[in-house]
């Protein structure tokens, strides 16, 4: 029976040219409720947002997911409800914030090992089945900080000056060291680049 009903709801979107596998469906609301949702969070003060429709939209599908037997995906009632919890959540889980350390596995900081600050919950929290929503506010995991600029010098006197910026993984090592690889998106340093001051002696 329900397969049946998940081969009619894709029948029904193949009529509005929506061709999907039965077994896409589920992918395919959960997709919608997921954009819908961003959309009227980005774009729910503008005038002519159409609030009605997202609002119709968000339900439907939930209803729908819920008659297929999918997991639950919000109506914008409860969308706009977890985002005026979020300046509380925020202010939460930004309020701790603990030493972790941190090894440099390439370029000029290779093998230095040294401690740098973060924050001790993570944003959205981890149960947080909305936590997509964070989008744009930016989240961050327990650990250091994603990224970490560093002073380099260069040259044969060691009198050029510039910095490179290191990226952090998404998981710390067994031995609980966070490591950090340069960013292969930025231009790469010089060759001879070696930590600077008060990096140098670490």
């Amino acid at each position: 029976m329900r397969n049946e009903m998940i081969e009619r709801a894709a029948a029904a979107f193949a009529r509005g040219n929506e061709l999907i596998d039965p077994e896409e469906v589920d992918g395919h609301l959960a997709e919608m409720a997921e954009k819908a949702a961003g959309s009227l969070l980005r774009d729910r003060h503008r005038k002519d947002f159409p609030h009605a429709a997202y609002a119709d939209l968000l339900s439907t599908v939930a209803a729908l997911r819920d008659v297929l037997g999918f997991t639950a995906t919000p109506t914008a009632a409860e969308v706009l409800a977890w985002d005026k919890r979020q300046p509380e959540v925020y202010g939460r889980a930004s309020a701790g914030r603990a030493e972790y350390p941190v090894t440099f596995l390439d370029g000029p900081y290779k093998g230095v090992e040294m401690t740098l600050e973060g924050p001790v919950k993570p944003y959205p929290e981890e149960d947080d089945p909305l936590g997509y929503l964070v989008g744009e506010r930016g989240g961050w995991i327990a650990g250091p900080l994603a990224y970490v600029p560093l002073p380099v010098v260069y040259g044969p006197e060691q009198n050029g000056y510039t910095s490179v910026r290191y990226k952090r993984e998404d998981a710390p090592l067994p031995d609980g060291r966070w490591p950090y690889r340069l960013r292969t998106d930025e231009p790469a340093p010089p060759e001879d680049a070696r930590p600077a001051a008060p990096y140098a002696k670490v």
